[in-house]
């Protein structure tokens, strides 16, 4: 392939690249999703359950409305429930309730389910996976997992692991993640915390396998900013496939045609779509976490390891906190009682808890615009969980901040700008926006190109 032509992306010259794929009842050129949601259902995630219940109607209208789909056949959400298998958990390892576009079953199935058991600390994550990536997904749609939990699968080296040879199904969660790849399933991890990050490898774990399916690990403090975090990270994953299936064919045939690197590519790709002035929604969600190098090794072990025990020998314990200070400062403010009523002394700060990678690439170009308020999604505005105070809309369009202020992470600021910190208040923030694309996305898009083309060989 000529290099200048190598992204050009007008559709005469990608409609061959779909014509030659095998093809179904299905229309390549309709705008479809299968959204499916893989819930922890242990007794920690009772408020969880109770917000994806409570916003399911809003979170698939604003996804149709903001989504641009056409009929209501063209989203179709799917929910797996998982608890542990036994003997750490005797009521049941997952529920499968597959696939539906009527949203009054969602409901329903949603309302069915309850938080309760769970033994040991891990969990049948990896047999959650395993039932949402066997669902009978639409070949030409796009595809994507919304996992909420805050355990482990087993078998990653945690401590007290009641199956620590890892998933007794016999699954091993890292080749499941490659799996999901290849079919074109991207994966998307809500991170309950702080709970998480009281393992010792989980956040790590979990960004690792997050980055193969190139998705996104958004890391939450309460179970109110589920609906902004769902909604915002699926208007952008469907803005991502409109590029993969424009470039897809093309970036494929570099790396692994050409043999070029997937960073060598992204990089040119990135230039070409700046060029046209592509741009993209973006869900920002500040992350909590700070950078360590124990961390960073970890998310490397998980990434290129074949399976859990290749991986776990060459595994590091971090050490200190896994969260930022001003986060942990946040919590502390935002959770601290008042005592001088009951005549008691104050309490001692709460002890630091373990730390985690960033979730996001360095900054990208400075934002042009937030893109929607999200009002009908408005959480109480006195809700606060763990450092987190939510405001009524949290989505905001004034001045192009976020209605959530602070808690900046570092070396993750993921595109906001030095002019929010006027706004610090120690809430985290959440915002969806416009922007122009960024090298960690065309990264993404390179990525997934690479292993779609791999898994139709």
């Amino acid at each position: 392939m000529d290099e200048d032509m190598a992204f050009d992306t007008a559709p005469s010259v990608l409609q061959p690249a779909f014509q030659e794929q095998p093809r179904d009842s299905g229309d390549p050129t309709r705008k479809q999703l299968d959204l499916v949601f893989v819930q922890d259902c242990t007794g920690s995630q009772g408020s969880y359950i109770s917000s994806a219940t409570r916003n399911i109607r809003q979170i698939c209208s604003h996804i149709f409305e903001s989504g641009k789909l056409q009929s209501p056949t063209d989203l179709r959400i799917g929910l797996v429930a998982f608890r542990d298998h036994p003997p750490q958990d005797h009521t049941y390892v997952t529920k499968n309730f597959g696939f539906t576009s009527d949203i009054g079953q969602v409901e329903k199935d949603l309302n069915s389910l309850y938080a309760s058991g769970g033994g040991d600390g891990p969990e049948a994550v990896t047999a959650g996976l395993a039932e949402a990536l066997n669902m009978d997904w639409r070949e030409y749609a796009s595809k994507m997992i919304v996992l909420i939990a805050d355990a482990p699968p087993h078998g990653i080296g945690e401590y007290g692991d009641g199956f620590d040879e890892g998933s007794p199904d016999g699954h091993d969660p890292l080749q499941l993640a490659r799996q999901m790849a290849s079919r074109g399933i991207t994966l998307f991890f809500v991170a309950c915390e702080p709970a998480l990050s009281g393992y010792s490898y989980a956040t790590d774990f979990y960004q690792a396998i997050t980055n193969i399916t190139s998705g996104l690990m958004l890391p939450l403090t309460t179970a109110d900013l589920l609906t902004h975090a769902i909604v915002g990270s699926v208007l952008e994953n469907l803005d991502m496939e409109r590029l993969v299936r424009e470039v897809g064919h093309a970036v494929a045939q570099r790396i692994h045609g050409n043999n070029e690197s997937v960073d060598d590519v992204a990089k040119e790709l990135h230039e070409k779509l700046l060029l046209r002035n592509e741009s993209t929604k973006k869900v920002v969600i500040e992350s909590i976490y700070k950078d360590s190098d124990e961390a960073a090794h970890n998310v490397q072990v998980f990434l290129h390891a074949g399976s859990l025990t290749e991986a776990r020998p060459q595994l590091k314990r971090v050490h200190g906190t896994r969260f930022t200070d001003k986060y942990l400062q946040a919590r502390h403010s935002l959770t601290r009682p008042t005592y001088s009523s009951y005549g008691l002394p104050p309490r001692s700060p709460p002890a630091k808890l373990p730390s985690s990678p960033t979730t996001r690439s360095p900054p990208s170009s400075p934002p042009r615009k937030v893109v929607t308020d999200f009002a009908a999604f408005g959480a109480p505005k006195n809700a606060s969980v763990f450092g987190t105070a939510v405001a009524s809309t949290p989505f905001s369009l004034a001045g192009g901040r976020a209605a959530f202020g602070g808690m900046r992470p570092g070396a993750a600021r993921m595109g906001m700008d030095d002019e929010d910190d006027e706004d610090d208040d120690g809430r985290q923030r959440v915002e969806l926006r416009e922007d122009s694309i960024s090298l960690d996305q065309a990264r993404r898009i390179a990525l997934q190109s690479a292993w779609r083309s791999a898994g139709r060989v």
